[in-house]
């Protein structure tokens, strides 16, 4: 039997392949282009303890405190899908090693709090969703753990314009960081 292609009452063509054994398969053909967009930043210079519900940024003081930016669309407007991420750190410690990444559409506009303290930020409109992650895999060069959406098995996300979203990281435990340490961060992207 050969292949062949049906439409029925003016419906999408579909393509049918012959699987060997005298029946038809429909063929599909997969959407989508995976990207893994990261973003690092480091540290301020000190080893002060975070509490659970501290921001962990690049700057103690709240006006200098710049989110992550990930280019996660591949064209203006564009939508993709996340669906989990990597959290690697330049230390190479585990211990109370658990973060929750916070993803926004546009940069919240206030960060209440520099580095180490209390996570406070506007933009509640804007909120895409957070991903926790323990990192749990200690390396002679750093340590790494990977996280899931907090709620839901994905985050399938449509932008109004541009083609980035910016995040925003808080400890979810009392981790001893290194002074003027670097996270980075990974996402795993299905780009529309």
């Amino acid at each position: 039997m050969a292949d062949y292609a049906a439409s029925i009452f003016g419906a999408k063509t579909k393509t049918f392949r012959d699987v060997g054994d005298g029946t038809l398969a429909e063929v599909v053909a997969a959407a989508g282009i995976t990207s893994n967009p990261s973003a690092t930043f480091t540290r301020p210079s000190d080893t002060t303890a975070y509490a659970s519900g501290d921001l962990v940024a690049n700057s103690t003081t709240a006006g200098s405190v710049a989110a992550m930016t990930f280019t996660v669309a591949r064209v203006a407007a564009g939508s993709f899908m996340l669906r989990r991420c990597k959290l690697a750190t330049s230390s190479t410690s585990v211990t109370a090693a658990s973060f929750r990444l916070h993803l926004f559409r546009t940069a919240p506009v206030t960060v209440t709090n520099g580095d180490n303290g209390a996570f406070s930020v506007s933009g509640v409109a804007d909120y895409i969703g957070a991903f926790d992650v323990t990192v749990d895999r200690a390396f002679t060069d750093g340590a790494a753990g990977f996280g899931v959406p907090v709620v839901g098995g994905e985050m399938s996300v449509d932008l109004a314009s541009g083609t980035a979203i910016y995040g925003l990281l808080e400890a979810r435990a009392a981790y001893t960081p290194t002074s003027a340490g670097t996270f980075t961060v990974t996402l795993d992207d299905l780009q529309d």
